[in-house]
């Protein structure tokens, strides 16, 4: 499952747990067959008996392989010792040959940082010794093999193409280095030259593609082949395999020290690295990061590119809006949440070929793709399209914008939370007419799985009050002020679940109501969330991102709305923006000291440089006054 990335981010994966794919599912693009016994130190990571990930042997008793193969977005783990096993000396992981080794430890990188997806390595330990000859691991002698002109090798049990099936059997290609420039100018402007180093021959064609590594490969080797095989680096992540940009994979020769460490017993688990892998800026120290697609003004190409950010092949189910009209979009943030992405039609209302590309990429036959909006602003071919590729489309629509949120509010209900009462038994309430407010939610309304209802400005809409009737939730979080939800609307609300149960999140505008977001969201919000959501017994409780937006441009709605996912995955807040004027001191303070990493949604146009630096700043504790 080697991460799977737009082409203008190098970035990162998903809250799910790794899946328990079979080979079938899940290869090298363009690979041979390997010769039997050529790599017998070659390990197929097994999760609950399915192939997902690859590893070598690097001990007797130890496997080195990719973080994001273990561990989730918060750089914890996702994976037990007792649901991985590998296969080992062997070509075909499904024959029976070889050994069977099961984990007994696994140790991730301290410094692993998922949302860059830098640092991805980890350790396993295995309960069994095995006879086979270790890999050598690339050390500092070996700083060549990271640079042109070197050719290697990367081999696997992945898919053969995004989106194509795989062999039983392992496959090997060779690859040339990269130089960092010429990886950053294909697509991976973000990438971490001390961390990373990118190998492929990549084509400008889906339809032939070049050589490459792919998804299942992910924590597999690569290599220069030899007498003497030496690793210098470990399949991470990138684009569409084969096309556009090269593979980028982990620098070995980063992390000798950490790997030699941890196998001799001089570093436990969870001390600092003591060589260069532990030296990279963290939280507000980290470069910030652009997510867009294509041009970064087409909603479609920049839905899709948060999707290749968040998702790999394990999504849940996908939700599908509008991306002009999209009002019946505004409740798909709880919906999509951390399940699945939220990707759009084009303005005619069809269904773009790319969009369904990336649902095939990260769905699996057979799921569901829930359709937000009826057949004037999503065409009722789109349903056939879907269900022809093989999905179960379900489309939630209603007469009007507030029919089709309480619908969308009933299915989130049903299915994000399970039927249970949704988190902190609260409902969130938006004017129907003002966008800005009910996408800046999203950070709320996507990690929490709290609904989104809409209603008119002067009267409470007949749809919201037959939820608020039918659930009685004990708070209700109302966007904006009397003037966008008026005093005798909120009296309507009252009657119906009690005075106590009305929260205003509101400013005196767009931004000052967004900030009034973010500050409940990090102050009364997380502190709570150990009761829901915890690790370990340890509660999360804080956001782990901050996402810098613009407000202004209408077209920037249907961003930040997609971006919902990218909150619901990772636990952040929104940090939102007015074109280039400077960043709201309102703003800045929400944000205020949080220390973690920053992404900007789209280009300069969007996000200016100065805004990111501004809100980085804040970030970091600068020019702001913590809530």
């Amino acid at each position: 499952m080697r991460r799977s990335l737009v082409a203008a981010l190098c970035l990162v994966t998903a809250m799910a747990l790794a899946p328990a794919a079979t080979a079938g599912q899940y290869h090298i693009v363009n690979g041979q067959p390997a010769a039997d016994g050529a790599y017998p130190w070659m390990a197929a990571f097994l999760f609950d008996g399915g192939q997902g990930c690859g590893g070598s042997v690097v001990a007797e008793n130890w496997i080195l392989t990719a973080a994001h193969c273990v561990a989730d977005d918060r750089g914890q783990p996702s994976v037990t010792p007792q649901s991985a096993s590998f296969r080992v000396n062997t070509t075909n992981w499904t024959d029976g040959s070889g050994e069977t080794l099961t984990a007994a430890e696994i140790i991730i990188h301290p410094n692993y940082d998922a949302l860059i997806t830098s640092n991805d390595i980890a350790l396993i330990r295995t309960n069994e010794t095995t006879a086979v000859t270790p890999v050598r691991i690339a050390g500092p002698g070996d700083l060549a093999l990271n640079d042109e002109p070197t050719q290697a090798r990367v081999i696997g049990y992945g898919t053969v193409g995004t989106g194509q099936p795989a062999s039983d059997i392992l496959l090997q290609v060779d690859v040339p280095v990269v130089s960092d420039e010429t990886c950053r100018n294909q697509g991976y402007p973000q990438l971490v030259d001390e961390t990373m180093v990118c190998a492929g021959s990549p084509s400008q064609d889906s339809n032939a593609p070049g050589d490459d590594s792919c998804q299942g490969d992910s924590g597999g080797p690569l290599f220069v082949d030899g007498p003497e095989p030496v690793q210098f680096g470990i399949v991470s992540f990138g684009g569409e395999c084969g096309v556009g940009g090269p593979g980028v994979y982990s620098q070995v020769t980063t992390y000798t020290d950490w790997i030699n460490g941890i196998i001799g017993g001089g570093i436990q688990p969870g001390e600092p690295d003591p060589g260069p892998g532990g030296d990279q800026p963290t939280g507000a120290e980290a470069n910030p990061i652009r997510v867009f697609g294509g041009d970064g003004n087409d909603p479609v190409a920049n839905a899709i590119a948060m999707s290749q950010l968040v998702f790999q092949t394990n999504a849940t189910f996908g939700v599908l809006a509008a991306s002009g009209d999209f009002p019946d979009a505004l409740g798909g943030s709880a919906l999509a949440s951390y399940y699945g992405p939220l990707l759009y039609v084009d303005d005619a209302g069809n269904l773009p070929e790319s969009t369904l590309l990336e649902f095939q990429r990260v769905l699996a036959p057979g799921d569901t793709v829930y359709v937000l909006g009826g057949t004037a602003v999503v065409a009722p071919e789109v349903d056939q399209v879907l269900a022809a590729a093989g999905f179960n489309p379900v489309r939630l629509a209603g007469a009007g914008r507030q029919q089709t949120a309480a619908r969308v509010a009933d299915e989130v209900n049903a299915v994000v939370n399970g039927g249970l009462t949704p988190p902190f038994d609260s409902v969130i309430l938006a004017y129907e007419g003002f966008w800005a407010d009910a996408v800046a939610v999203g950070q709320i309304s996507a990690w929490f799985g709290i609904p989104v209802l809409l209603t008119p400005t002067d009267n409470l809409g007949g749809p919201a009050r037959a939820y608020l009737e039918a659930n009685l939730p004990s708070n209700v979080l109302v966007l904006g002020g009397s003037a966008v939800i008026a005093d005798t609307t909120r009296e309507e609300i009252a009657a119906i679940t009690g005075p106590d149960s009305l929260i205003e999140l509101a400013g005196a505008g767009r931004h000052q109501t967004s900030a009034d977001i973010t500050l409940f969201n990090r102050y009364e919000l997380f502190p709570q969330n150990g009761d829901i959501f915890e690790f370990e017994g340890e509660p999360i409780n804080a956001p782990d991102v901050i996402v810098v937006a613009n407000l202004r441009q209408e077209k920037a709605f249907t961003h930040v709305l997609a971006a919902s996912t990218i909150v619901g995955n990772f636990g952040g807040v929104f940090a939102t923006i007015d074109g280039d004027a400077p960043v709201a001191q309102e703003v800045l303070d929400s944000v205020c000291a949080m220390d973690v990493e920053v992404l900007a949604l789209g280009q300069a146009d969007l996000v200016t440089d100065a805004a990111i630096a501004q809100v980085q700043a804040a970030s970091a504790g600068t020019g702001c006054t913590a809530g």
